[in-house]
């Protein structure tokens, strides 16, 4: 009976790996067909094709051709620094999230602009950039920054703050990366027109577009404990014929199309 149970754990085992090297083959054919169509030569140049299909494109003479990968650890808020934050209940949660609560409204006018006040009443506030202003939901939110560009979509890296209907902030969440930093030395970056030239071969850019800007920043690359590193990264938005937007993020070394949450989640406990 053992060795009957032997064989069948041996069968199942066997089973398991072949799917296993299956998806791995499968993913790595992947890999190498998302490369081969941005290496072969379009029949027709690209710049003909944008054309035919009224696709406007921004100029790209100059770019920036080189940056490093980079990293940085979730931060933990301490005593210290929240007791030096005046006109606030605050609540940190799980060590990582600081969430305030401003006793008086912080109006929001043409002099203290939403970015200015961030900047004055939260912690390291100049360290983060505009991203979104939600007038429905009456929120911004606002990205980390590193080499003076945005950190998209890391949910250890944000500030949103929330308003009344009076436009008065009233409260705010904010999570910190430390010691955001060149991960290594600096890598050659595919051009902005390339990045056109891999969302076209996707199909992603629609007739009668309008690609509004080729901006790099920086996604996540992987997590490693408290560990992140991050991937220079091509930003692409995209207005539509009938006035909407969509957003791509192209690896800026790679080349190929990232994968990255459209909605910020909440941060996440290490």
């Amino acid at each position: 009976m053992a060795n009957l149970d032997w064989n069948k754990t041996k069968t199942i085992f066997i089973i398991v790996f072949s799917i296993l090297n299956v998806f791995l083959f499968s993913l790595y054919l992947n890999r190498y067909n998302e490369a081969l169509n941005v290496e072969e030569p379009m029949d027709t140049p690209i710049e003909e094709r944008l054309q035919s299909d009224n696709i406007k494109v921004p100029k790209t003479e100059s770019y920036i051709q080189e940056a490093s990968y980079v990293s940085g650890n979730v931060h933990l808020f301490s005593a210290e620094e929240i007791n030096e934050l005046p006109n606030q209940t605050l609540e940190v949660k799980d060590g990582i999230q600081l969430i305030g609560t401003f006793k008086e409204s912080l109006p929001v006018t043409t002099e203290n602009s939403i970015e200015k006040l961030v900047k004055e009443n939260i912690i390291r506030g100049d360290s983060y950039g505009l991203w979104k202003i939600d007038e429905e939901e009456q929120s911004a939110t606002f990205f980390q920054k590193v080499n003076d560009r945005l950190v998209y979509h890391n949910k250890n890296a944000q500030v949103i703050v929330y308003w009344n209907d009076e436009k008065e902030i009233t409260r705010y969440e904010q999570t910190i990366l430390d010691n955001l930093e060149d991960y290594d030395e600096s890598k050659k970056l595919v051009s902005p027109m390339l990045v056109i030239r891999v969302l076209y071969s996707s199909s992603l850019l629609k007739t009668d577009s309008t690609v509004k800007d080729i901006r790099l920043g920086y996604s996540t690359l992987a997590t490693l404990t408290e560990t992140q590193v991050f991937a220079p990264t091509w930003y692409v938005p995209v207005e539509l014929s009938d006035g909407t937007m969509e957003e791509y993020f192209v690896n800026a070394v790679e080349g190929r199309i990232s994968e990255i949450p459209k909605k910020t989640e909440q941060p996440e406990v290490k």
